[in-house]
């Protein structure tokens, strides 16, 4: 299983913010998150589940009772021009999830299953440094 780490995002106009989750990350299509894949997204709590359903649906009217008696969503994976690969959610499913604007997410992923869960407050989160210095510059 594989670990990232993203924030929840917020979205909106008139000083309320609508917290939104948003992949477009380059592993999206290696785990089976294609354009166009049905994904089942379930909250639990403190965070979500992303479900990859994009093959043995019987039927789409019971995967849709199912998932809404868990206060989950049915989305489709989308692409970008600009962007490329996507995947986002936004609002009461979030809510639901007890996230919100600003938390900070452990995202695992494997393949057809992604799991966000909030952070804990004790533990911190260290960005890597990308750019590395000119240690010249520095007179090392």
């Amino acid at each position: 299983m594989n670990i990232c780490t993203m924030p929840v995002y917020g979205a909106g106009m008139g000083g309320f913010l609508s917290p939104v989750i948003a992949f477009c990350p380059p592993w999206l299509p290696n785990m089976g998150f294609t354009p166009g894949a049905l994904v089942q997204v379930l909250p639990e709590a403190g965070g979500i589940f992303f479900i990859l359903c994009d093959e043995n649906i019987r039927k789409y009217s019971e995967l849709l009772r199912a998932t809404e008696e868990k206060k989950g969503t049915l989305i489709t994976v989308d692409c970008c021009s600009r962007i490329g690969i996507r995947m986002e959610i936004d609002g009461y499913c979030i809510r639901n999830a007890g996230l919100d604007v600003g938390d900070l997410l452990i995202v695992q992923y494997e393949y057809g299953l992604i799991r966000v869960r909030k952070q804990p407050e004790r533990m911190k989160y260290i960005e890597p440094l990308i750019d590395k210095p000119d240690f010249e510059e520095l007179d090392f």
